[in-house]
């Protein structure tokens, strides 16, 4: 009776494991990768990576869709997949050295899989770019600018939350230091992926 019981238990632990399913996409930093899981569980990425002293070569791109069937973007667009590793991500752009500088920074692992190190978990729901020259970071919608940090023109930004046509954003510097606060909606613009 005991053995019978043992297996029973031994059989739900196996179907409870199974039923747990595969890990999921978290949002955060990912080395050069900034990854947003939206609540459609869709992703949202910017890649940027940069090289050498002086003359420096830039590498960028974003990414979105679903995790397993992305489109990536800058000047041309290219499918691509995102996946869970042990300690990050692997990012796969079968053409990712085609966007523009990418061939001169980019690792050639990117069209099989490159891995990407989480460096910083966050609660991104979304990530915009900010269209305006200068967009303060203000305490709560509307309120007062007055010596307030502020992001500029083409930064990309992690979204926490979005509110009656306002945007609370995190800001990372170079230092990665984080600055966070709302900006309204006619200072930053979704990401939207061209058609391939």
């Amino acid at each position: 009776m005991i053995r019978f019981l043992a297996m029973g238990v031994l059989s739900l632990c196996t179907v409870a494991s199974a039923l747990a399913g595969s890990p999921t996409l978290h949002s955060g930093k990912y080395e050069g990768l900034m990854l947003a899981v939206t609540p459609g569980h869709q992703v949202e990425g910017f890649y940027a990576e940069a090289m050498g002293e002086g003359v420096s070569r830039r590498c960028t791109f974003y990414l979105q869709g679903k995790p397993e069937a992305l489109t990536t973007w800058l000047d041309a667009a290219y499918p691509g997949s995102v996946a869970v590793a042990p300690d990050g991500v692997i990012l796969m752009v079968e053409q990712g050295r085609q966007h523009p500088g990418c061939i001169n920074v980019l690792m050639p692992e990117i069209a099989t899989g490159l891995d990407l190190t989480q460096t910083a978990s966050k609660k991104w729901i979304g990530l915009v770019t900010v269209s305006a020259d200068k967009a303060y970071l203000l305490k709560a919608p509307g309120a007062k600018a007055a010596k307030r940090p502020y992001i500029v023109k083409d930064d990309v930004v992690g979204v926490l939350a979005f509110k009656d046509g306002w945007a609370q954003v995190e800001f990372i510097n170079a230092d990665e230091r984080s600055f966070t606060g709302w900006i309204s909606q006619d200072q930053y613009a979704r990401l939207v992926a061209p058609k391939r």
